[in-house]
């Protein structure tokens, strides 16, 4: 299992209704890589968009494609603080 850290770089795609999303990470390095999330991944919309920083566990499919088991999704503090605020 190999682990990848970086930023959202394209929009959140819905591939399909199982739901399948798709989406481009730049890594911390400048290296992007194509990632597919099936596991939770309705939670995933929930939480991140483009910009968002992410942490996520997975492997190689056979098309390169980086298919997602386990992801951590930071928050950032302005957005945090504007929820706070908001009520």
């Amino acid at each position: 299992m190999e682990k990848l850290t970086g930023h959202i770089t394209s929009k959140l795609k819905v591939l399909n209704l199982t739901p399948l999303i798709r989406f481009e990470l730049t890594r911390d390095s400048g290296q992007k890589v194509n990632c597919l999330l099936h596991q939770h991944a309705l939670n995933f919309l929930a939480l991140a968009d483009r910009g968002t920083k992410i942490s996520c566990q997975g492997h190689l499919n056979a098309r390169q494609q980086f298919v997602i088991t386990k992801f951590l999704v930071y928050a950032p503090v302005q957005t945090a603080k504007q929820v706070w605020d908001h009520n």
